[in-house]
């Protein structure tokens, strides 16, 4: 018989406590993409698994960014791997207040939320760390043993997760499966629950005049040589316009989709219970989307948004992009950032050499590929133990989740999956929040009946250890 309803008392007993954890770690910069307060933050992380008890615990160094490696052994029967990070997003603007003084305040209809960069990723994990404090208070230790593998370069690409795993693999080789705690709220109280998520090819192409051997060499030209000096930016749009088809919508690198698997009988009837809810890619409303590629929608939609990869151009870079007409400029240099959500069987390394290839047969030699981001996809089955665990623990807060086969966007957790061949189990967590690519970043700290806050938040992930730990049992 466990003790996990005095463990919610104690989490409401102990919110203030909790709540200024959370803040103290948010006001703690830590921007990976500027390099600012990382290491810092790296050793708040590692005092927080310090004081939680973990017996081991320690920096880790890597070729980039610190991480922090942790393992609570409980002397139980099972063994979660925790997948979390500690990076945030560049500041940028649109901020009510500074984005470091974390600041509490009303936001209709919640009635407190919490303002800070990092509210997502950073007030989720110590959520997670204040849940798992609770339970030792009350139980005296926790009902499953975890491995904390924390990294600060999420925001810039997770290249060196793969090397932190391998370090510690004599550890984690004993995990029976994984976690990446998280919410699974919307802003109106709706759950969603994803069996696992997509793989993510993230690469820059670079094409200059000094690698092609033509136009301007160490710098720009004045724009009106342009009829007679060769142009390295049309030849980057040139390079782009060979690797996909905008009227077709589809991927011209050759054998892009060998391997490519359809959805199961299983995935399907997962979606055809999302199309009668009405559950379209980005929530029931979509907003700011009017049309999807050919008109498509229902199961179309569904199927395709879950099991087709993708090849979308996130940003393009070349010569002067200011207002007015500061500059003439027939730029050096022109660069592109291309990012391909991979489901299952399509390999990231696989799919860069096919396109190294294509562009090689086509010409394009002297424009580089550097890969900027190699995470594979992350398979959950709806009847794996870690997904029925998190799925009940889910139903027993609301009714009727929605229970989607894919995750469109990407994780590192498919590398733990890889590497380690555990299931690795997404966002569970009671709660919502908002704002990570922009200004005005929370979470919700007090809800609205809805949503749940920080207490419910907390509640739930405590309720998730119970839950594996006694599955197929009743946890309750």
């Amino acid at each position: 018989m466990t003790k996990r309803l005095e463990v919610h008392q104690h989490i409401k007993e102990h919110r203030d406590q909790h709540l200024a954890r959370i803040r103290e770690f948010m006001a703690q910069p830590s921007v990976s993409v500027d390099d600012m307060g990382m290491r810092e933050c790296a050793e708040l992380q590692l005092k927080y698994y310090q004081e939680l008890g973990c017996k081991e615990a320690e920096i880790v160094e890597t070729p980039g960014f610190p991480g922090v490696w942790a393992y609570y052994d409980a002397g139980a029967a099972k063994t979660l791997a925790v997948y979390t990070y500690f990076d945030t997003n560049a500041v940028g603007d649109g901020w009510t207040n500074d984005p470091y003084d974390v600041v509490l305040a009303e936001r209709a209809p919640f009635k407190e939320v919490l303002y800070g960069r990092g509210a997502g990723n950073k007030g989720t994990s110590v959520a997670f760390l204040n849940a798992l404090s609770s339970i030792i208070a009350v139980e005296g230790t926790l009902p499953v043993n975890l491995m904390f593998v924390t990294e600060g370069e999420e925001f810039v690409g997770s290249l060196n997760i793969p090397m932190m795993i391998d370090k510690y693999r004599h550890h984690l080789s004993k995990a029976d499966a994984g976690i990446s705690p998280g919410r699974c709220q919307s802003a109106n109280g709706d759950v969603t629950f994803h069996l696992g998520n997509k793989g993510n090819l993230h690469i820059e192409l670079e094409c200059s005049g000094d690698m092609w051997g033509k136009g301007p060499h160490g710098g720009p030209a004045h724009s009106s040589a342009a009829c007679v000096v060769d142009h390295p930016v049309w030849r980057l749009v040139q390079a782009l316009a060979t690797m996909y088809d905008p009227e077709e919508n589809r991927i011209l690198v050759e054998g892009f989709y060998d391997g490519l698997l359809g959805p199961t009988e299983e995935d399907l009837e997962l979606i055809d219970e999302l199309v009668e809810r009405g559950l379209v890619p980005g929530g029931s409303g979509a907003a700011g989307i009017p049309r999807y590629i050919d008109g498509i929608s229902g199961r179309d939609l569904l199927i395709r948004y879950c099991f087709q990869p993708t090849m979308n151009i996130n940003g393009l870079r070349a010569g002067y992009t200011g207002p007015g007409t500061i500059l003439w400029t027939l730029p050096n240099t022109a660069r592109c950032t291309i990012d391909h959500r991979l489901p299952p069987n399509l390999q990231p390394p696989e799919i860069a050499e096919k396109i190294r290839t294509h562009l090689d047969k086509h010409g394009y030699s002297d424009i580089s590929m550097k890969i900027l981001m190699d995470v594979t996809a992350n398979k959950l089955g709806v009847n794996d133990d870690i997904a029925q665990a998190g799925l009940r623990v889910i139903r027993d807060w609301v009714d009727n989740p929605a229970v989607w086969p894919r995750q469109g966007a990407s994780g590192p957790t498919g590398v733990f999956s890889k590497m380690l061949g555990i299931k690795v189990l997404g966002g569970t967590g009671m709660g919502f929040g908002s704002g990570h690519t922009g200004g005005d970043e929370f979470m919700v700290t007090e809800g609205d009946g809805k949503v749940g806050g920080l207490v419910e938040l907390e509640q739930s992930l405590v309720d998730l250890m119970y839950s594996y730990a006694a599955y197929p049992n009743e946890y309750k």
